[in-house]
């Protein structure tokens, strides 16, 4: 039987998904968390479906084996194949995706929108299927999660990035609403807004946030002890974490420890 006190589980390729994290810091702020980020294996936008799979396996039953409550998939790319093996798992995971689709149908005014985000994301046409009579102007780059997860951030190099891919989303679509489908973008919101300050970027790591509170809350299962911890387990670099983490302004966790298979 599930805990109120027993955290929510995060799990991404890298450092992207502390977007999510980030917030349900502000939704839920009594929350336990434990994160996941496989950082020796990013970015998993450029792997095979079976690939994600196996690494996607090994990150849930890694936080069940936290005693987590609920699992957040904070990665688009695991997102769009994650319904072959959560059957498998007798837990609540909540993709990254589901939640942005749901808002863009209810409050988008027009029929088309864009996307940038890994070339699986994109490839797998998974927006387009779930957003219906929405037409989807995807465009993927190979580059963007890698140089965020890296920690080494050069504006001026991911702005020009930046500009490479979404030039050619606005001039295949015409589009001023853009998805940013993977957790990485929103570390880097400030340099797409400031590149394109007219065009409405959507995060969709808040919705996420949104669609886990209302979970918790119908199961009552919400945290109200103050005593909170919040823990990073990571297979790659700790160090980086630090960057993003000061970069995000997250409340920092008491551990960032070494996973090892």
């Amino acid at each position: 039987m599930m805990k109120k006190n027993s955290a929510i589980g995060v799990m991404d390729s890298g450092v992207g998904g502390l977007t999510t994290v980030k917030e349900l810091q502000k939704l839920l702020p009594k929350e336990n968390l434990i994160y996941f980020g496989d950082n020796k294996n990013v970015p998993y936008g450029n792997k095979s479906e079976e690939e994600i799979i196996a690494l996607t396996r090994r990150m849930i039953e890694f936080l069940i084996s936290q005693d987590v409550k609920v699992i957040a998939v904070a990665c688009n790319t695991i997102s769009t194949i994650i319904d072959e093996i959560s059957k498998d798992y007798d837990i609540k995971i909540i993709k990254v995706i589901d939640p942005v689709v749901d808002n863009i149908k209810n409050t988008l005014k027009k029929d088309k929108v864009g996307l940038i985000a890994t070339n699986f994301t994109v490839n797998s046409g998974y927006y387009d299927k779930m957003l219906g009579n929405i037409r989807v102007f995807g465009k993927g780059s190979a580059e963007l999660a890698a140089i965020v997860d890296s920690g080494k951030i050069d504006r001026e190099e991911v702005k020009r990035i930046i500009k490479l891919h979404v030039d050619k989303i606005i001039e295949a679509g015409h589009v001023d609403t853009i998805i940013l489908g993977c957790t990485h973008y929103p570390i880097l919101k400030d340099l797409f807004q400031e590149c394109y300050p007219d065009i409405n970027f959507i995060n969709p790591a808040f919705q996420q946030a949104e669609a886990i509170k209302d979970y918790l809350k119908e199961k009552e299962l919400i945290n109200e002890v103050e005593d909170k911890y919040f823990k990073i387990f990571t297979s790659g670099d700790k160090d980086k974490y630090d960057v993003i983490m000061e970069m995000l302004d997250l409340e920092g966790p008491k551990e960032i420890i070494q996973y090892k298979d």
